[in-house]
């Protein structure tokens, strides 16, 4: 299951960045009024001061922790599985995913969103929607005729779906791998699996029944940060080990990692076992 997750992922990332890459070339027209809007809008007094005091802060953590979860923590859990010859490389790995989700394929959404500023063309209909169909909202704006919007729909969902699949598979086994910390029976781990699917069936049935979910995200979003307190102080005290490790990788030493020899500290995993 592992295996086929972490195909999909880059499938799934692909299929979104060609099809957004398409729509806005298709719509370069519109591309000035995405740059328009977003310098005019973020240099107004009202969104500047918003924004400090709030706005950026809020948002911002949230979507930082949502779109990739390194300042989670949780990300680590399936870094650490990789088959590497060093850990600095599994580390550039990581910062590269950061990078590409939040920097690149975030940005794209953006570009999306803004130029097909569906909020003044349809503004009662804008309002009543909720954060997906107001990005769908978007693409039919941006797709002029009824076979491309269905293909370009197409492709989304598709990316939606494995999105879904691969976040409940990557969850599921955060927990399991947390469960299986606090405790080895396998009755624990068992159990943690079917909280997961009963979380995640609730989840679906709360939203096709058309209740409001803001609620249950605040929570989850608390939760989330109290998680991050949780990591800077580990963070902190770590980042002496990432220093040693990272003087190793650029110094293109022959010698197999040897936690012991260069961390100074007893890891299970390095040096690599056969």
């Amino acid at each position: 299951v592992t295996r086929v997750t972490n195909a999909m992922v880059p499938v799934m990332a692909v299929i979104y960045v060609v099809t957004t890459i398409l729509l806005i070339v298709a719509n370069a027209g519109s591309v000035p009024y995405f740059f328009q809007a977003v310098f005019t809008g973020a240099f107004k007094p009202e969104a500047f001061f918003g924004g400090v005091f709030g706005t950026v802060l809020v948002q911002g953590v949230k979507r930082g922790l949502m779109s990739n979860e390194a300042g989670q923590g949780t990300i680590t859990m399936s870094a650490a599985s990789a088959d590497d010859q060093h850990p600095c490389e599994q580390g550039l790995l990581s910062a590269a995913g950061v990078f590409l989700d939040t920097h690149i394929i975030c940005t794209m959404t953006g570009f999306i969103i803004i130029m097909a500023h569906s909020w003044l063309q349809q503004p009662t209909a804008w309002k009543a929607a909720g954060k997906l169909p107001k990005y769908l909202m978007a693409v039919t704006t941006l797709t002029h005729t009824d076979g491309l919007n269905l293909i370009v729909t197409l492709a989304l969902t598709l990316c939606f779906c494995l999105f879904a699949y691969t976040c409940l598979i990557g969850m599921v086994s955060f927990s399991e791998i947390a469960a299986a910390r606090l405790s080895k029976s396998q009755n624990a781990i068992v159990i943690v699996r079917c909280l997961c699917l009963a979380v995640a069936t609730f989840g679906v049935l709360v939203n096709i029944a058309g209740y409001d979910l803001g609620n249950l995200w605040a929570f989850s979003d608390l939760a989330n940060i109290i998680m991050v307190y949780c990591n800077v102080p580990l963070l902190y005290k770590g980042f002496q080990y990432v220093l040693k490790a990272k003087e190793n990788f650029v110094s293109e030493s022959t010698e197999p990692f040897d936690g012991q020899k260069i961390l100074g500290i007893d890891t299970p995993c390095w040096p690599r076992k056969k």
